[in-house]
């Protein structure tokens, strides 16, 4: 099987990105898939730096978020979800 992602350095950039994918589209299961999908990847043994503090980023935000209940309905002003919303689009414009 094809690892979905070109490098490993990529990978919580590109995840990051499908979280907000599923943000954006207020699809509160596929939001759920993704943070599992993420949380997943943090799991997973890795080794260079750049990935481990990206990694670890990714968790943090996707643990923050998932313990918000009802995030798709939190105010957008929330400064919580606001935080993690702007850590997320700044993983994932490592992508690129």
């Amino acid at each position: 099987m094809l690892d979905p992602y070109p490098s490993p350095v990529v990978a919580p950039a590109h995840q990051a990105g499908n979280i907000l994918r599923a943000w954006v589209c207020r699809d509160e299961a596929a939001l759920q898939k993704e943070f599992a999908k993420g949380l997943d990847l943090c799991s997973a043994p890795h080794v260079l730096p750049l990935e481990e503090e990206n990694l670890e980023l990714l968790k943090a935000v996707v643990a923050r978020l998932n313990e918000c209940p009802a995030v798709l309905n939190a105010e957008p002003a929330d400064p919580a979800v606001r935080l993690c919303i702007s850590l997320l689009m700044h993983l994932a414009g490592q992508a690129y």
